[in-house]
């Protein structure tokens, strides 16, 4: 704060330039339903969030290394046949000369996953992950706010077809295709980014949550969980 009006002016102007530039680069080219999106929730689909593919873009772009430094400490633990009842998961961004930029944190409970070791570190790392690239640069901003108010975007929502609540799949064909994901362990997002790529290639509409899949691809996606499964 220490600096000459005229050189501190002309950083601030610097960094929101720099900054406009960030978000002109994530308009155009993270992909909805891919790199980031809504969640669904028992309320309904959540605001945009960003999701790992559009983390890993983000930190690729910025010329970023992801880093996890505690995982290696819950990693000792659970070798030594100590299995916490949750999992925390810190991520750490650096740059090319290991000064560190921002960190974040993700954590999950044994009782989320059934007790999947695998899949508890999995999520909580990508919520560290996540969660320190949103931290960087302000972007909780962005996906709370600029993205969800982008005309392009609202536009496109607007003129999608919707998957009529009468072609979707019964409660209890989503228990079954729920229980299939998670014993499979597959992501739920990226088979949900999956599922829209199939609906709007048949033309049956757009697809935001499970409970959206249309009937009529019920079966199709079922015989395809082991091959998604195994390709993960």
């Amino acid at each position: 704060m220490d600096l000459p009006p005229n050189i501190f002016n002309a950083d601030l102007e610097r960094r929101s330039q720099n900054r406009q530039l960030l978000l002109n680069w994530i308009r155009s080219s993270l992909k909805e339903g891919v790199d980031y999106g809504s969640i669904p929730t028992k309320r309904g689909p959540s605001k945009p969030s960003l999701f790992k593919p559009g983390a890993e873009k983000i930190c690729g772009m910025l010329g970023i290394t992801v880093h996890f430094p505690s995982l290696k400490e819950t990693e000792q633990a659970l070798l030594q046949g100590l299995i916490p009842e949750y999992v925390m998961v810190r991520c750490e961004l650096k740059n090319i000369h290991g000064q560190t930029l921002a960190d974040g944190v993700g954590a999950r409970s044994l009782k989320q996953d059934y007790g999947d070791i695998n899949k508890i570190l999995k999520m909580s790392c990508k919520s560290a992950h996540c969660d320190a690239v949103l931290r960087l640069a302000g972007l909780s901003e962005v996906f709370t706010q600029d993205l969800e108010d982008m005309k392009n975007l609202r536009t496109m929502n607007e003129n999608k077809p919707s998957t009529s609540s009468s072609t979707c799949i019964t409660e209890a064909q989503h228990r079954e295709l729920s229980n299939q994901l998670t014993k499979l362990n597959l992501d739920n997002e990226r088979f949900i980014a999956y599922c829209n790529k199939i609906a709007s290639a048949k033309s049956l509409g757009s697809i935001r949550s499970l409970n959206e899949l249309p009937t009529a691809l019920f079966d199709f996606v079922m015989k395809k969980l082991p091959e998604l499964s195994a390709a993960a």
